[in-house]
């Protein structure tokens, strides 16, 4: 049994989706995973946020860590179970990242993140991790139009309402919990060729799509066995 061990609110998320070859993700994908694809494609995202009052549930958000925090993922199943695969993890926090790394095995660097909000937003995250190249991302983006709800079997649910996270590398899984999301089209001017590069997958060839959400609620479990 397994119990919630962090939560904290997901503002400003930013997701930047493109779609890619499955076979450029066998290399970078565990051959204890499958690829979860829609409609025959994979993709993969990077979602673009700022985690606010992170903590331990029953405490007040007083103690909570606020930090921004880019991730890099892709799409997965175990057997039934989807998920996702995080290829990469930046975030403005070297606790986050140290902590994020010893209980859950997650592959977090620490990076100078810069979040600016207003008429257009920006993100511009440098990773300077200890022994790492300088991972780039960069976004300019205005939200458009209304905040919908995805429907069940659509692209953006298929892409946003996952509930797992994997670590086999680790042995290790994770439930993880949130609000439906609410998406808003965005239009954006984006850079993350560099990650892309560190993951060994190709530069994208196509225009990415782009939702926004101002903010969900989120708590992740304590992590599990991987059977």
């Amino acid at each position: 049994m397994t119990v919630r061990a962090l939560r904290f609110t997901w503002r400003d998320c930013l997701f930047v989706h493109w779609p890619v070859e499955s076979a450029a993700l066998d290399g970078a994908i565990p051959d204890s995973l499958a690829l979860d694809t829609h409609d025959g494609r994979a993709w993969v995202s990077v979602l673009a946020s700022t985690i606010e009052n992170a903590r331990i549930p029953g405490t007040p958000g007083v103690v909570g860590m606020t930090f921004p925090q880019i991730n890099f993922r892709t799409y997965v199943r175990l057997g039934n179970a989807p998920g996702v695969y995080f290829l990469s993890l930046d975030t403005g926090s070297r606790i986050a990242a140290r902590v994020a790394r010893l209980l859950y095995h997650l592959p977090y660097y620490y990076a100078d993140i810069v979040s600016e909000t207003g008429t257009e937003n920006r993100v511009l995250s440098r990773r300077v991790h200890p022994d790492t190249l300088p991972v780039e991302f960069e976004a300019t983006y205005r939200p458009e139009g209304p905040a919908t709800t995805p429907d069940h079997g659509t692209l953006d649910y298929f892409l946003t309402e996952r509930y797992r996270l994997f670590v086999p590398q680790a042995g290790m899984t994770a439930r993880v919990e949130h609000d439906p999301w609410t998406l808003q089209r965005a239009a954006a001017d984006v850079r993350a060729d560099s990650l892309f590069e560190a993951s060994s997958l190709p530069e994208p060839e196509t225009e990415p799509r782009v939702r926004y959400c101002p903010k969900t609620e989120f708590h992740v479990h304590t992590p599990t066995r991987l059977d």
